[in-house]
This record gives structure tokens, C-alpha cells and sequence, in this order.
């Protein structure tokens, strides 16, 4: 896909990574509009962005907007995350996957040219998978998060073989962030880097050598880029898994201290995340994204490190 201007309209716009992502692709200067429920943050409304607040889950909000913003690309960042899902499933399932399936269908009927980009998530495999994760791997999420996400994306392929739809999907593995949600168990190692810059003491819930497959959320940014700039013809996947790297506890700690050396910490094994952590797998396989798309990660942790501190002092 080209580069030259685009309509671009990012779902769940108030989102960190949407914030992100629209900064991202100003850079490429595209018109971006961001929708949400909810107003962002002050200090997270960027110049040049056009903001929209809607809600997704009320079909004539989202026709309005997509007759109104005609988007070249989409990117469907809107959802409850699986905590909040567990506790609201039938809220969980409006947003998730009924708003989808209308975007999906509005999009076919409006603008049939337009790239509807959409995570997916390592939580629509659900447990006992192998260390080495390919893609085709089969798909049984245990949460009723996955379980919407694997509805979208087999809804997504359908609506692209059927109808010629172009819809992409990307699943990231764990994503370290400085602005994971703090209910997130999963999530220790970015609640660490959070805890260093407000010189926190901090203990890990679970044990040094514990990690999983894992990507920065700068990378993972630039993952959605690549994958909605890529040429049509060049995907030969339906859904692409990204990997960047696989670090312990330990190593986050250690690196932590590299740039906080005050930083004091501890470790007390928390069960039930040891045990969510444990089968978790090392790697997402990504070599199809590598081949297909040119997906490479930049950042190692180190890199990390040193960009969360500077997002987390930018405010």
C-alpha cells in the first residue's frame, strides 16, 4: 500500500496505543481521526488529529462517522480488555464483537476498498500451547476476551474471501508498556518500570527465570504500520503473530537497575500468576510477518528501558 495521504480512523482513540499510533502516522502525514466513548486525556490530544467521540457499539454512531470520515485505512483498537470482560461478558461481547461485526458490514457497504486492520491476541489460544507458537495453532481460548477476539478475526477472513474485504490481523504476545492497566496480573514488568521512575520499591509476583514472549509497544506500533502500508498481493496470511524478545524477571530487574540503580526489588511468587505465566509460550513465531511484510523489531530491552522512562517523564 502506499504512503501517499490517507483517511485514517483509529477505533478506542483515547487508547495509549492509539496515541501512539496516530503520532506514528502523522509522521506520514495522513489525516487521522481518533473515536472513542470517552474524551482522551489532555496531555495525550495530539495537534493535527481530529477527535470524534462516539460510541461503536451504536450502529448509527458509527455509520455517521464512516459516511462522514469516508477512512482509506481502520484500525479496530476498540475493546474491553479481558479483566473487565470476565466481569461484564455481555458487555464484553457488544464491544468486542457485535460493534465489529458492524464495522465489518458498514465498511462493506460504505467504502468496500478501505483496510480494516485488527489485533488479535495470544489469549485466543488459550493454555498448553507450545513453547515455539506457530500461528496456525489451534485456537481455544479459556477467557471470554479470546473467545471475541478468535469471532473477529474468523469473521474478518470470512468478510475477505467472501465479500474481498481487506482485512489484516495481527497477534502481538505480551506488550511491555509504562501504561499497562494496573489490574493486569500478566503485566508486572511494565507495573515495574512504573514503580522504578516513581522510585517505588517493587515486588515481582513471580519467580527470577519466569518470562513469556514479548514486544514493546513502540515495536508493536510500528507492527500495525507496516501491516496496513503493505502491498495487498504480499500477504499470503490471514493473521500474523509478532515476537521481539523473551526476557525474565530477572533480566527486566537487572535492567531496571542499569538506568534506576536505587531501584530496590523483590520477588514473591504469586501462584495464580505463576501459573498463567508458566505455559506460556517463549516465542510467537513470526517468520510469515518477517517474509511477508518486512516485520522486524528494534527494540531490545535495554532499549526499552530507556524509552519507558522518557514516555513515563514526557508524561
Amino acid at each position: 500500500m502506499s504512503q501517499s495521504s490517507k483517511s485514517i480512523l483509529i477505533t478506542g482513540g483515547a487508547g495509549n496505543i492509539a496515541c501512539l499510533l496516530a503520532k506514528r502516522l502523522i509522521q506520514d502525514g495522513h489525516t487521522i481521526i481518533c473515536t472513542d466513548i470517552i474524551e482522551p486525556r489532555p496531555s495525550a490530544r495530539l495537534p493535527n488529529v481530529h477527535y470524534e467521540t462516539a460510541d461503536i457499539c451504536h450502529e448509527t454512531h458509527l455509520e455517521t462517522l464512516l459516511v462522514k470520515r469516508r477512512p482509506d485505512i481502520v484500525f479496530h483498537l476498540a475493546s474491553l480488555l479481558s479483566g473487565s470482560s470476565e466481569i461484564d461478558r455481555r458487555k464484553a461481547f457488544q464491544i468486542n464483537a457485535i460493534a465489529s461485526f458492524n464495522l465489518l458490514e458498514l465498511s462493506l457497504k460504505l467504502n468496500p476498498t478501505s483496510t480494516i486492520v485488527f489485533p488479535g491476541t495470544g489469549a485466543s489460544y488459550g493454555a498448553n500451547v507450545p513453547s515455539e507458537l506457530p500461528e496456525i495453532y489451534e485456537q481455544w481460548p479459556e477467557n471470554i476476551y479470546g473467545a471475541t477476539k478468535v469471532a473477529v478475526e474468523r469473521l474478518g477472513v470470512y468478510y475477505k474471501l467472501k465479500h474481498e474485504l481487506d482485512f489484516r490481523c495481527l497477534r502481538p504476545p505480551l506488550v511491555l508498556s509504562p501504561f499497562a492497566p494496573q489490574s493486569a496480573l500478566t503485566a508486572y514488568a511494565s507495573h515495574a518500570y512504573v514503580a522504578a521512575f516513581k522510585e517505588d520499591s517493587f515486588t515481582f509476583p513471580v519467580s527470577p527465570e519466569i518470562g513469556m514472549s514479548t514486544i514493546y509497544i513502540q515495536d508493536l506500533v510500528e507492527g500495525f504500520v507496516r501491516l496496513a502500508y503493505a502491498e495487498k498481493d504480499a500477504l499470503n496470511h490471514h493473521a500474523y503473530n509478532l515476537h521481539a524478545f523473551c526476557p525474565s524477571a530477572q533480566e527486566v530487574a537487572d535492567s531496571i537497575v542499569r538506568f534506576r540503580p536505587n531501584f530496590q526489588y523483590t520477588f514473591e511468587p504469586n501462584e495464580t500468576v505463576e501459573s498463567m505465566l508458566r505455559p506460556a509460550p517463549n516465542r510467537f513465531q513470526d517468520d510469515n510477518a518477517r517474509s511477508d511484510w518486512g516485520w522486524n523489531p528494534v527494540y531490545e530491552l535495554d532499549d526499552c528501558t530507556r524509552d519507558i522512562f522518557k514516555l513515563l517523564k514526557d508524561g
